[in-house]
């Protein structure tokens, strides 16, 4: 008689948490930027943080690979965990979490140097020496960043060279060359035309099945377009986070309807 096989169901990707804060504030000396944050980020997903300008979201993506430590006078409060460890133990290196957790700005910045030495550079500094395996580093991370066949000829050229969009996904090679297990994406396309904006959105959906993606970002539609959870933040507070499609269509707060209706903000 045949015996039956229980197969055990994988867990489901949108049921890993990769990140999560609870109870976060935030100060820049009095100035209270955040108050009692929870939030749970999942893992290869896109979570966008949305809101007002000054309404802490930039601050708490900063807090998310403490970026916020090299600004003096200011603390945190709460915890925040990459898979289950507190990044804000003591016993934490910031630079080594920052290897972990990447981030790419608002304004390109790739270094005035080759575009080959901008994707080497974290590698090198992290002790990758050998000639073939750097190479290897800057064809695959300018292939996942969609810029392999635009400068695959050039690659002794100066980044400076390439254009706002080039030099975007540039910076977005230079971020996972260190093999991040999160990037952190702040306005990256607010500096960038629609052509170039588009070309970013459907690059960070091509890394999401690579990498857990946090995006803060004023444009709403790409909100919609590029994330599978939204949090909507106002005068430092967590108003609400769902998932993308239920925080556009059925916001349950009235802050967030009036916000994402265009009533203000």
């Amino acid at each position: 008689m045949a015996m039956a096989v229980t197969t055990m169901e994988p867990t489901p990707r949108e049921t890993v948490v990769k990140i999560s804060a609870q109870d976060v504030s935030f100060f820049y000396g009095n100035h209270q930027a955040l108050k009692d944050i929870s939030v749970d980020v999942q893992a290869n997903k896109v979570t966008a943080f949305i809101g007002p300008s000054g309404c802490g979201k930039s601050t708490f993506l900063r807090c998310l690979n403490r970026m916020n430590d090299l600004i003096d006078g200011t603390r945190m409060e709460g915890s925040i965990t990459l898979d289950g460890h507190d990044i804000y133990a003591p016993d934490v290196d910031p630079v080594e979490l920052r290897k972990e957790v990447g981030m790419v700005f608002q304004k390109p910045n790739p270094f005035p140097m080759s575009i080959y030495d901008n994707v080497t550079y974290g590698p090198k500094i992290h002790g990758i020496k050998d000639k073939s395996k750097l190479d290897h580093v800057v064809e695959d991370c300018l292939k996942k960043a969609a810029l392999w066949d635009e400068v695959k000829d050039k690659l002794k050229q100066s980044a400076l060279a390439l254009s706002g969009g080039q030099q975007q996904r540039l910076c977005i090679a230079r971020t996972i060359a260190v093999d991040p297990k999160i990037i952190l994406m702040d306005e990256p396309c607010s500096a960038l035309d629609p052509i170039a904006t588009s070309k970013i959105e459907d690059l960070i959906d091509e890394l999401k099945h690579e990498y857990t993606i946090v995006i803060v970002t004023h444009n709403m539609q790409q909100a919609q377009r590029a994330s599978d959870f939204t949090a909507f933040f106002m005068l430092g507070n967590l108003v609400e986070f769902n998932n993308t499609a239920d925080i556009f269509l059925f916001p349950q707060k009235k802050e967030t309807e009036d916000y994402i209706s265009g009533r203000f903000g």
